[in-house]
């Protein structure tokens, strides 16, 4: 048994009580949207709109693309064959590399046959992809009413538009239409078949409820259909300060619409092949980015959720989106005191209080009583049921194998786990350092070459040195850290303390030698 002071005991008390209602809050809120989703019929595809007037109204495709050109040409290919009669495609080019050549090349032989195309390129890459994308609407035709926008790695297919914008022209107060992903590299890796799983329940069941709903929808950032008029009056992507952009400007631009009083629409029974980041060191800095960007919403949007006079359900809607990762320093938290409180629990027979005994005796043994109370161990079952019912609620909805999402859902716990520290740091940042300093590093799209990050920079300088070395020092200490977790749960199985403490440790030592192991495979910056 480890002894502790009673102060230090009743504080693992008030953390393990947290975390515990924590997995609980989790459990309750994943079990209610997948109980929602599995009495859902299967998504119905939406008849295409067959009419080919002029009338219909004309439609911009724009293309982000920064050092693509893994595949640039697939991209333009595919926007190329969208069918729709008044088409209009600009390639949003900021790339530095040999990219611009190969652009340049694929859009003047689509030009040649007769294709509405062309290369827009800025002086700077401010702003980044929001910046782009704001260059991109100061160059519109005047009679465009609406912008379809596609990331360099997705793949729409040909009657996208067609199925898509009757929702946008039946609904005049829908700001965006969007559809779901679908990925082109799932079965590449167990991480990339994780990613599936974990954007199905996004866009299959989450966002299906919230769309169903009416509730407050974020813009996911690619295969969608804007309305200019509502793109217009939310402040176009870089909103108010409109020389720098939040990291997430998706999610910012369409919290941004919907208090301007507009909504989003999303349709899953549509589906475009994407590709997903196949190293955790992609995936990291994927997540780190959405994390730190929510945080900068949240920061931006936070007063003016009040003084338009939302209605309840849409401002608890947006500030559980916005808020849902606060619990990442909790969980880094936790790898910290865990250790204590599996050291320190003794048997419930154990904890009796004496009459006789002192006042410090009683609270301690009353915190070791309270310490045996608490379940960790019911709370991680019940999330793991929770999320296991998610999940096949959302592979229903795809019409894909329950089985394999109910094998894959629980490894998505030690994943969380070993992530929390990066995520929490991202959390932080987006505290404290303003959109104007913020550093975007993006994935890039690989095609048939292997995943790798590389800086992004519109200044051209990379990253901060100071985060360089934070960058490289973190996955070493998450090694550490899971190492000694792998001794820790070697001392609870000598201890037999299999109820108590070697399921969690053992999921923690996993999911931190598998981020850690994972980001030092890093190219070279």
């Amino acid at each position: 048994m480890l002894h502790l002071a009673w102060p230090l005991l009743w504080l693992l008390v008030v953390l393990k009580l947290g975390l515990f209602l924590l997995l609980l809050a989790a459990s309750l809120h994943l079990l209610r949207l997948g109980l929602w989703s599995l009495r859902q019929p299967a998504p119905a595809a939406l008849p295409p709109l067959l009419a080919t007037s002029d009338a219909l109204p004309h439609i911009t495709v724009q293309l982000p693309m920064y050092n693509e050109q893994a595949v640039a040409a697939r991209a333009i290919t595919a926007a190329c064959a969208l069918d729709w009669p008044r088409l209009s495609i600009d390639v949003l080019d900021d790339s530095t590399d040999d990219t611009r050549q190969l652009i340049d090349r694929l859009v003047a032989e689509r030009k040649k046959q007769g294709v509405d195309i062309r290369v827009l390129r800025r002086a700077d890459r401010r702003g980044y992809k929001a910046g782009n994308l704001a260059h991109g609407l100061s160059q519109l035709a005047p009679d465009c009413a609406y912008v379809a926008i596609f990331d360099a790695d997705f793949v729409p297919p040909a009657d996208f538009l067609r199925r898509l914008m009757p929702v946008l022209l039946g609904d005049k107060k829908a700001a965006f239409v969007q559809s779901r992903w679908a990925y082109l590299n799932e079965s590449n890796n167990l991480l990339t078949r994780l990613q599936a799983l974990i954007l199905d329940g996004l866009m299959l069941v989450e966002q299906a409820y919230l769309d169903a709903n009416a509730l407050p929808l974020q813009w996911n950032g690619t295969s969608g259909i804007f309305r200019m008029q509502a793109l217009r009056e939310a402040g176009g992507w870089l909103g108010d300060s409109q020389t720098a952009s939040v990291l997430t400007e998706d999610l910012d631009v369409s919290y941004r619409a919907h208090l301007r009083g507009y909504r989003g629409r999303h349709v899953a029974s549509v589906a475009v092949p994407s590709e997903l980041p196949a190293q955790m060191s992609s995936f990291r800095v994927q997540q780190q980015r959405w994390v730190g960007g929510g945080v900068q919403v949240l920061r931006s949007l936070v007063g003016k959720m009040t003084r338009e006079g939302l209605h309840l359900r849409s401002v608890v809607t947006l500030l559980a989106h916005l808020t849902r990762h606060a619990r990442q320093p909790y969980l880094a938290l936790s790898l910290l005191w865990l250790p204590l409180v599996v050291l320190g629990q003794t048997p419930a027979s154990q904890t009796v209080v004496p009459v006789e005994s002192s006042r410090a005796q009683s609270l301690e043994r009353v915190a070791q009583l309270a310490l045996a109370a608490i379940s960790l161990r019911a709370g991680l079952l019940l999330f793991v049921f929770a999320v296991a019912v998610y999940y096949c609620a959302a592979r229903r909805q795809a019409g894909r194998s329950l089985l394999q999402a109910a094998l894959l859902s629980p490894l998505l716990i030690p994943l969380s786990m070993g992530l929390s520290w990066p995520l929490s740091a991202a959390l932080l940042r987006g505290l404290v350092e303003s959109p104007a300093r913020s550093e975007f590093q993006r994935t890039p799209k690989a095609g048939d070459a292997s995943d790798s990050i590389r800086p992004d920079s519109s200044l051209g300088t990379g990253i901060r040195p100071a985060r360089r070395l934070g960058q490289a020092l973190s996955p070493l200490v998450e090694v550490a850290l899971g190492l000694l977790y792998l001794a820790l749960a070697g001392v609870v199985l000598f201890r037999a303390q299999l109820q108590t403490g070697i399921a969690l440790i053992g999921c923690i030592a996993l999911g931190l030698l598998w981020v850690g192991l994972g980001s030092l495979r890093r190219p070279a910056l």
